[in-house]
């Protein structure tokens, strides 16, 4: 048995007039290129080119941006000339060139399909012409006959213009000065992204932690940025989204990571946000991941609180409730903590070693943008040696008012050592606090809380009657 393999033969035949005056910049005269990237997965690029431009009227292919640009963000200017640049047409293909779009092109039109038979001891080339009816599947009239799926190598007369082999930003241009000009492009693109990530690793006594910070950047926007200026811009950007016209999916290659760079940022207020730009240009690769170094403290004090925090209701319940407290670490993003520079949001991971002298995972958290001079806290899981056993104790209802409620609360201390702890009550609708074993702190509108201190075995009690009203 023969097999056949089908290949696709493209004759290209410029479909340009010979009048048409076009001129081709490729990524071989880029000469710098700037990306800005935002958390929204969205980025600012501006990409310069040295080209030879001609005076009049004109064609500009500027090929190889990338495949999620948004075309009504384009803006093109030359900095040598730049009253004397001027845009007349602007336009977007992604189009890119492979054989589904080459075949809508020739819908109704004639093909040439060539194949090798085996005559005797030879193979003998067939050619056949016939006219493209559909594409899925692929029927095509050759003469009286109507085939689908045919075998054969297809042959085209020519490439058409408008299809591209990397996405293409085009204009129509006047220029009044010819010679080489700066051209720089800037667009906005999506699919471009970046997300912080911190390593807090505690000190042996825990008084202490060493905190570094990351950026992961993922770029699948469908252009690689070789050599580029970046920076990064943490805050809550507000835009305007359009209906989109073409639905892109994302790349389905694997990311890969990257060496990490080990040059940190400049940091900056920038209108309500915060920039980081980093001094250290870099390539960011299509359909790829990378990590950069974005901060790093030592010796920052840290505080360790363990809360036990439980959701009060109106209704009568049943049973006790074994409860453990949560830990969180706290710091301060301070100057004098070694710090004093805008984190912006990000998974927390926290580390320390054991015995052996091997970091080991201790827990894992997300914190919000936190501005300078602002507590940073670290939820970390929860504590095995600090517990509690929580029930209702009594329910008396007040007609159709309202009801009584008490509730008890023994907290047990199973370290070896003294621990500090909250207990945290948060209470649902019109409620007043009308009876306590000791006093309680009123946080917020909802929340109270009790703080104690228990010696290393110890256990203590807490009671409080709750009044809602209906």
């Amino acid at each position: 048995m023969i097999l056949i393999f089908r290949m696709l033969i493209i004759c290209y035949v410029s479909a340009a007039m010979a009048d048409d005056l076009r001129v081709i910049v490729d990524k071989e005269r880029q000469t710098d290129v700037a990306v800005t990237i935002y958390n929204g997965n969205f980025a600012v690029v501006r990409d310069k080119r040295d080209v030879l431009l001609p005076v009049g009227e004109f064609k500009l292919e500027f090929q190889g941006v990338a495949r999620s640009i948004e075309p009504a963000s384009v803006s093109v200017a030359s900095e040598s000339a730049k009253k004397e640049l001027h845009v007349l047409e602007q336009s977007y293909r992604y189009d890119l060139l492979n054989k589904q779009a080459l075949l809508e092109r020739f819908l109704g039109r004639k093909l040439k399909y060539s194949r090798s038979i085996l005559e005797g001891s030879r193979f003998e080339k067939v050619l056949r012409e016939g006219i493209l009816l559909s594409i899925n599947p692929e029927v095509v009239r050759f003469g009286d006959e109507i085939e689908i799926e045919p075998e054969g190598i297809i042959s085209l007369a020519y490439l058409p213009d408008d299809l591209k082999t990397t996405p293409t930003l085009l204009w129509t241009l006047e220029n009044e000065i010819q010679g080489d000009q700066g051209v720089t492009v800037s667009y906005l693109t999506d699919n471009i992204s970046w997300q912080a990530d911190y390593v807090l690793e505690l000190a042996a006594d825990e008084s202490e932690i060493d905190l570094t910070g990351w950026v992961t950047i993922r770029n699948q926007s469908g252009a690689e940025y070789g050599n580029a200026r970046l920076k990064l811009i943490a805050g809550d950007v507000q835009r305007v989204r359009n209906q989109p016209v073409l639905a892109r999916r994302a790349s389905q290659r694997a990311l890969s990571l990257s060496e990490a760079a080990s040059v940190e940022p400049n940091r900056q207020s920038f209108f309500e946000y915060h920039l980081y730009d980093f001094p250290r240009r870099t390539t960011l690769e299509s359909n790829s991941e990378k990590q950069m170094k974005l901060l790093s403290g030592r010796g920052i004090d840290v505080g360790k609180a363990y809360v036990l925090q439980n959701e009060v209701m109106q209704h009568q319940e049943q049973g006790t409730q074994n409860i453990k407290a949560d830990v969180i670490l706290s710091f301060r993003n301070s100057k004098k903590n070694g710090l004093n520079v805008p984190l912006p949001a990000g998974k927390v991971r926290v580390l320390k070693a054991d015995n052996n002298g091997i970091l080991q995972l201790v827990g894992e958290d997300r914190i919000r943008h936190r501005p300078v001079n602002s507590d940073v806290k670290v939820k970390v899981g929860r504590a095995f040696d600090v517990t509690a056993e929580r029930k209702q104790v009594d329910y008396r209802r007040l007609g159709n008012r309202g009801a009584e409620v008490t509730y008890s609360m023994t907290v047990k201390n199973h370290k070896n050592r003294p621990v500090e702890l909250m207990v945290k009550e948060r209470l649902h609708g019109d409620w007043a606090i009308i009876q306590e074993s000791q006093g309680s702190e009123k946080l917020d509108s909802a929340t109270i809380a009790y703080r104690l201190k228990l010696r290393k075995g110890a256990e203590h009690t807490i009671t409080y009657t709750a009044r809602f009203n209906y």
